[in-house]
């Protein structure tokens, strides 16, 4: 049986409520990106509040908006730092709530909102209750929605700095009933990565196609040559995906214009190094033989924006049981490894450690994230911090 330190969801009303005055403010002003000027005073605020002083803002570069607290305990032990990402994404709302965002194309549809506030009941608490060995780290990220902000983070020195031992951070999951949560160990999100690849012929009249060097068809071929990558050259024991999400050429108004140019954009998602490998050296070389059948020139440009995330097994296993005697067994479950990204990635290539789902779902919260309607369940709240604060506690004394 592990020795755990454990703070039950019941201990964590009060705080969680406060916490969920602070998501409304938090919903109803959302920023995106990495330079969220806004969303940090609220943060800081809050933390002063709380009493904290220990708070370094601008963490991760000076149009950086990561904030970092941390709370230290009466008795010596080990650092760890608990993450929650505080940006929004460019969609317009359509919850109906009071506290809907009162920015056009800005809204919390992923639940960052609520991870903020959940680790700000965590920093509650830990203020609250002094008496533990260790220390906590809060780290309050911008920018996970495509802006690498963990990355920005670790490259300003945020493990060296704190010195940090683990990492944990929690994710909003309407899959899930509120109340409970959900854990993957090994890889849980894939590498994510984008391409462009620019096919440049020899425009001419469509007429006359003999004088040019057909640019679409080699497109053409090459969006079916694409998907051999996976069905052909990555092993079927692994899991992979190449997308073609734009295509693009011509005029739709030049109807005998044959256009010099023709271009593809899409994603990638792969788990190991060696299938994300495998799939930028079969892409180049696919484009580049087309490119030398139809006597013209191809450009791939690849680009690796997340990597896969990792959760490390035996702090899976830590934490699932940490969990279980948090909030009971029955409501830790078993969860699948998905496609998408997350930079948490970043920061647990540098130290172990996981990232955990937490339920959202009952009558009222039905929506999936990145929707219009979705809103985080302010009633997952305790449910997350009372696990995160048990999962800190216990592994800062081991």
């Amino acid at each position: 049986m592990i020795d755990a330190v454990i703070v039950k969801p019941e201990e964590m009303r009060e705080c969680a409520q406060v916490a969920a005055q602070v998501r409304h403010t938090i919903h109803a002003y959302p920023e995106v990106g990495l330079n969220l000027t806004q969303t940090e005073k609220t943060i800081v605020e809050a933390l002063k509040s709380f009493g904290c002083e220990a708070i370094e803002t601008r963490v991760g570069g000076a149009d950086v908006a990561g904030v970092v607290c941390v709370v230290k305990g009466d008795q010596p032990g080990r650092t760890i730092g608990l993450r929650a990402d505080s940006d929004a994404l460019p969609l317009n709302e359509n919850t109906g709530v009071p506290y809907a965002s009162t920015r056009a194309k800005h809204m919390h549809a992923c639940g960052h909102d609520g991870h903020v506030a959940t680790l700000l009941a965590v920093v509650k608490y830990f203020m609250e209750h002094r008496h533990f060995a260790g220390t906590l780290v809060a780290i309050f990220q911008p920018g996970e929605e495509g802006f690498a902000g963990a990355r920005h983070m670790v490259e300003d020195g945020l493990v060296e700095r704190f010195g940090i031992d683990e990492f944990y951070a929690l994710h909003a999951e309407p899959t899930l009933d509120v109340g409970t949560v959900g854990f993957v160990p090994g890889y849980a999100t894939a590498n994510a990565d984008t391409f462009e690849i620019v096919f440049e012929g020899q425009g001419g009249h469509g007429s006359r196609p003999q004088f040019s060097k057909d640019s679409i068809v080699a497109m053409g071929e090459a969006i079916l040559a694409l998907q051999t990558i996976v069905s052909r050259n990555v092993s079927p024991y692994y899991a992979a995906v190449v997308s073609i999400c734009c295509a693009q050429s011509g005029d739709p108004d030049g109807t005998s214009v044959m256009p010099q140019k023709a271009l593809l954009r899409g994603t990638t998602r792969s788990y190991e190094p060696e299938v994300q490998d495998l799939i930028e050296r079969r892409m180049n070389e696919i484009a580049q033989g087309i490119a030398q059948t139809y006597g013209i020139k191809a450009t791939v440009n690849y680009t690796r924006l997340y990597p896969a995330m990792y959760n490390t097994p035996e702090n899976v296993q830590a934490a699932r049981e940490i969990a279980a005697l948090a909030i009971g067994a029955a409501n830790v479950k078993e969860f699948s490894r998905t496609t998408g990204g997350e930079d948490f990635s970043f920061m647990l290539l540098e130290r172990p450690g996981c990232l955990f789902r937490l339920g959202m779902k009952d009558a009222d919260h039905t929506a999936p994230v990145h929707n219009e309607e979705f809103d985080f369940n302010d009633k997952a709240i305790a449910t997350g911090a009372a696990v995160l604060a048990s999962i800190a506690l216990t592994r800062m004394k081991s």
